[in-house]
């Protein structure tokens, strides 16, 4: 059924499916925590236990149903924190129709937290921390940090504040792998955390350049607020600053040529993006520079985690 042809007296799951399919996209988040999860465990893996091999086991398993559930809270946070301005602007979503409720989400957001506490209970204290800390991090988020409109007034201020909440998500991993509070991870752990910040930093940036003739009245944008080819310019140095602390990472860990070839290969393939839209600017193109970032995202953590595995060897079981 299109979404067009839902109505109130529509079931629930055929509502909350659409919902999903429209805000949260099922496929593309359970590929996102899978492989972000394991190149993250890897790396913490190789650092903290030097020599041995990897391991996956239960805490993978817990780990991956806690970011799962802190992809989906933060969604959540997001419709509540954007719901007025959402109504305004895009009357035609699922959530402003009403077909599903901010009361839906709140329980189901709920759900998520609890799971994400119990999987941290289960790890252990360390898991614990981290997984608190993220939680009231997001929670000051949801209330934009209670500066809301000087937040709003300056809105690449207001666009760090919210992404910090990755390196965040990255100890959380640290903490469910090794069991060991998140500030004992290494430096290089960190860098590499660093980077992934900037490589989501650049997605979110991308999806948020627009044509002029595309731009919302009331609604901010990185085009709007740095200018169509500006905005270009600061996600390609969020890009080379991503792929150099990425490169950086490898030196210190002695990876082979797979991992600097993927590096290369994907920094080329989005500037390629970036100079498709240069030279020609159009909605088709504008839109792509999302799927370029969001597909650089899954495919930057692939080429860690498959050199780690190619270099490393993995086994199955087991704790720490």
């Amino acid at each position: 059924m299109r979404t067009n042809e839902l109505t109130l007296e529509s079931p629930f799951g055929q509502r909350l499916g659409a919902y999903l399919a429209e805000r949260f996209p099922l496929p593309n988040h359970i590929c996102m925590v899978v492989i972000y999860f394991l190149a993250n465990q890897f790396l913490a893996q190789v650092l903290g236990n030097p020599g041995e091999p990897l391991r996956i086991g239960w805490f993978t398993l817990l780990g991956m149903v806690f970011l799962f559930c802190i992809f989906f809270h933060l969604r959540v946070f997001d419709e509540h924190k954007d719901y007025a301005d959402d109504c305004l602007h895009y009357p035609d979503r699922i959530l402003t129709r009403g077909l599903i409720t901010l009361t839906h989400l709140k329980i189901l957001g709920g759900i998520a937290l609890v799971l994400e506490l119990s999987c941290a209970a289960v790890s252990g204290w360390p898991a614990v921390v981290a997984v608190v800390v993220t939680i009231i991090f997001s929670w000051i988020m949801l209330h934009e940090f209670f500066v809301r409109n000087w937040l709003r007034a300056h809105f690449m201020i207001y666009a760090v504040s919210h992404m910090l909440i990755m390196p965040l998500m990255t100890a959380t991993i640290f903490s469910f792998t090794m069991q060991r509070p998140f500030w004992e991870a290494p430096w290089l752990f960190w860098a590499y955390a660093a980077a992934d910040f900037f490589a989501f930093a650049n997605w979110e940036i991308s999806r948020k350049i627009r044509l002029p003739e595309d731009e919302i009245d009331g609604v901010s944008s990185y085009s709007k607020e740095f200018g169509m080819f500006a905005a270009c310019n600061v996600v390609l140095a969020l890009r080379i600053l991503n792929t150099g602390l990425a490169w950086i990472v490898g030196i210190y860990l002695h990876l082979g040529f797979f991992y600097y070839a993927g590096l290369i290969v994907l920094f080329l393939i989005t500037l390629f993006g970036l100079l498709r839209f240069r030279l020609n600017p159009t909605r088709k193109t504008a839109k792509s520079l999302e799927a370029y970032g969001g597909s650089y995202i899954i495919l930057f953590y692939f080429v860690l985690a498959a050199e780690l595995f190619r270099t490393h060897g993995v086994t199955f079981g087991g704790s720490f």
